[in-house]
């Protein structure tokens, strides 16, 4: 299987010093999706930032589909590797408009916002019967975090990171919304890296790997 992405090498400190991880390159394969699992602040989440370019990370080498990326193409590569917070960031505004904010902005390129595949998406998630124009911030947390992935999905990034997307949300949503990660990820020329709050759905990945005692190790 081909990788598809290779971020590497990427060494990080907790708040109080603390070595979370030292020198770990990660490779994802194309066509895959991948769970990073370990312990409770291990640097999952670290790493994943770091992977993204948004985390302080020095003498790194990005690599996405063959080609290299250097530290002045980090907004180009934070739109083709793209990072779902766990607490995504909901902005003032309609359901409609958290949405389509993000292809206002140059990182767009040639996106352009797709309303039918977001219908289609917001029903996949159970959200079909909340209007557009509904205010987001009304919404709860468990449609909150199912819209982020919404979201997300309709960037399409190459590559998605996704930071525990399906915490707060209980099972049978749960288990659809990472079936349309795992579908997002075995695209061609695509793939995902996902922390779960529930190692048993980490059954259903392609690959796994553990970040623990400062390494990063297949599981």
């Amino acid at each position: 299987m081909a990788i598809l992405l290779r971020c590497g090498p990427l060494s990080a400190e907790d708040g109080e010093g603390r070595r979370l991880y030292s020198a770990v390159t990660v490779a994802l394969d194309d066509e895959c999706l991948t769970v990073l699992e370990g312990p409770s602040g291990g640097g999952k989440s670290t790493l994943l930032r770091q992977i993204a370019g948004l985390a302080p990370s020095e003498g790194v080498t990005r690599k996405l589909g063959g080609r290299r990326w250097d530290g002045k193409e980090l907004p180009g590569w934070r739109s083709e590797v793209n990072l779902l917070m766990q607490d995504a960031p909901i902005i003032p505004g309609s359901v409609l408009e958290n949405l389509n904010f993000p292809y206002e902005f140059e990182s767009a390129g040639e996106r352009v916002f797709d309303g039918e595949r977001a219908g289609e998406l917001l029903e996949e998630v159970g959200l079909n019967t909340i209007a557009l124009d509904r205010q987001a911030s009304t919404l709860s947390g468990g449609e909150r975090h199912r819209l982020a992935i919404v979201r997300a999905l309709l960037w399409a990034p190459a590559v998605l990171l996704a930071d525990e997307p399906l915490s707060g949300l209980d099972g049978p949503r749960a288990s659809r919304c990472f079936d349309l990660l795992r579908e997002h990820a075995r695209l061609p020329g695509h793939a995902v890296l996902c922390v779960l709050h529930d190692p048993a759905m980490g059954r259903g990945a392609d690959r796994r790997m553990c970040l623990e005692s400062e390494r990063l190790t297949a599981a």
